[in-house]
This record gives C-alpha cells, structure tokens and sequence, in this order.
C-alpha cells in the first residue's frame, strides 16, 4: 500500500491456489495526501487483478445500491443546506438593514440623552461641591463647638470631682465616727452584765441550799439561771453583788453568800419581829464562777411576799 511516494503495509503471497492479501490501515492524511495499492519493485510477480470472480462482482453490485442512495441523500441535504443558508442570508441581510436603521435613530436619541445627562451631571457637580463645602464648614463649625463643650466639661468635671473630694472626705470622717460611736455602744452593751431577781414565796430551806428567786426584774448578758437561783460570770471581770433576806417574825434566820464552793459573807437574824439581812460585796470573778445565797447551819424559814421581797442582785464594775 503507498501513501503519497511512500510504501507503507504490505502483503506477501505464495503457494499454489488463488490467496489473498489483505490491508487495514487507518491514515492521518492532510489534505491532497493520495492512497494506492501497488506492486513492489524488483520481484516480477505476476497478479492476477482479476476481480475475484463471480463473488467479487456480487459484492460490488451490493455496495453500489447502498452508494447511489447515499449520493441522493447528500445532495437532496445539499439542497436543503442551501435553500436554509440563503434563507438564513435573507434574514442576515434583513436583520442588518434594520439595526442600521435603529442604530442610527437610537445614536440621535443617546446623543440627545446623554447631552441632557452631561448637563445634569455638570448641576449635580456643582451642587455635590457646594454641599461638601457646606458640609466642611458644618464639621469644623461641630469641631470648634465640641471642643469648647470638651473643655467646659473637664473643667465642670474636675469641680464636681473636687467637690466629691471634700464631700467624701467628710463623709467618710463623719461615717467613720458614727460607726466608732455605734461600735463604743455596741461594745459597751455587749461588756454589760447585770441582774436582778426576787421572790414572792415563803420558802423553808435546809442547809446548803440554794433560796430560790424565781422572779426578774432586768437580766443582761445572760448571767442568771433563773432555774438554778445561781449566777454565772460569763466574762472575767469585778462583779457588785447584793442581796436582802426577810425573816420570819420570831425566827432566826442564817444565810451566805457562796463563791462556787466557799462561804464568804453571812447574815445572822434572830429576835422579835421580821428582820432584814443584807449583802454588799464586790467578787474579782473569773470566767464561769458562780454566786448563789444559801442557807446554812440548819433549816430556816425565808419570809417573802407580794409587799415584802428578798431579792438578789449584781452586774459588773469592769
């Protein structure tokens, strides 16, 4: 097979019998480019271009049909293509005439337009240049304004914060000595202790115990056990104690003061008549001490009423 002056694929065939040769070569040809099938040079081979018979010849009849229809399809498209393409240059034509026409009507209104915009355009310049001018003057009006109002305001500023100064200051100092006066009452009312019981009760009691005073008048900072008839010193300190015990009329009486566990002063009454027998003493008492009145050296009688009281009293000295 040749391409152009080039041999390309070839077929050898030998042997007795009709053989056949066969190509099957896709080509990138350019246009021009010539295919043919040709003998080789320098072999004196006879071939027998014989159309292959009967066979040959049935099969080129096939291929023609289908060829001569081909053809009539192709140039019934052809005709087809160029009644569409001079149609389509018809409209092109058409198309073209008119946009002219419309270009050229459209070009004097978009002239007339824009000349009318440019001018408008030159107005809204102007004014645009004058309002920022105005505006310019406006800002540096708010400027100066709002540096003067600035100023004003720290000097108002600094006055009111001067004056908050002093205001404070005395302020504080005047609060300052509410809460010393509040706290010197408060530690004054907290350091108080003091108490006063009594008894309305005639009472006979045996030695070494307790008089009952079942009744109060003042209980502060919470010394006195009105269920035990004793006081307790809740904080160290010097404590003034007191006491008054009725006899009976015709009755002896004896009673102590006692200090936890120690007698200290007593008070003997005897005689006709209801006797009066008093305490004064000032104890140096700790913490948790404890006074009572008790009876002693016997049993005895302790008068008391709705108009005659023995009573039992202190508080602390310091």
């Amino acid at each position: 097979m040749k391409h152009n002056n080039e041999y390309t694929a070839g077929s050898f065939v030998t042997g007795d019998g009709y053989k056949t040769g066969t190509f099957d070569v896709v080509f990138n040809l350019q246009r021009g480019d010539k295919v043919s099938v040709g003998i080789g040079s320098g072999y004196g081979y006879t071939v027998y271009v014989k159309k292959v018979g009967r066979n040959i010849s049935s099969e080129l009849d096939k291929i023609d049909e289908p060829i001569k229809q081909t053809e009539i399809f192709v140039e019934s498209v052809r005709d087809i293509q160029l009644q569409e393409q001079s149609r389509l240059n018809d409209s092109y034509h058409e198309i073209v005439e008119r946009f002219k026409v419309y270009s050229k009507n459209e070009t004097e209104f978009t002239r007339e337009q824009m000349n009318t915009l440019l001018i408008s355009l030159s107005l809204k310049t102007k004014e645009l240049r004058v309002a920022e001018k105005n505006r310019e003057n406006v800002l540096e009006l708010m400027q100066n304004t709002l540096q003067q109002e600035q100023k004003q305001f720290n000097q108002s500023f600094e006055l009111i914060l001067q004056n908050f100064r002093l205001s404070s200051n005395r302020t504080i100092k005047e609060m300052i000595e509410r809460q010393q006066k509040y706290y010197e009452v408060l530690m004054k009312k907290q350091s108080t202790v003091a108490f006063s019981s009594y008894t309305t009760n005639l009472q006979t009691i045996r030695t070494f115990t307790n008089v009952k005073f079942e009744k109060v008048w003042t209980i502060i900072g919470n010394g006195y056990d009105v269920s035990t008839e004793i006081f307790t010193a809740p904080r160290q300190g010097a404590y003034q104690t007191t006491a008054v015990v009725i006899s009976v009329s015709g009755q002896r009486l004896y009673t102590h003061l006692r200090h936890n566990n120690e007698y200290t002063v007593g008070n003997y009454l005897t005689g006709d008549g209801h006797k009066t027998g008093t305490f004064d003493v000032v104890f140096s008492l700790q913490k948790g001490d404890k006074i009572s009145v008790v009876c002693s050296g016997g049993s005895y009688t302790v008068c008391s009423n709705s108009s005659k009281y023995t009573t039992f009293s202190g508080h602390l000295i310091t």
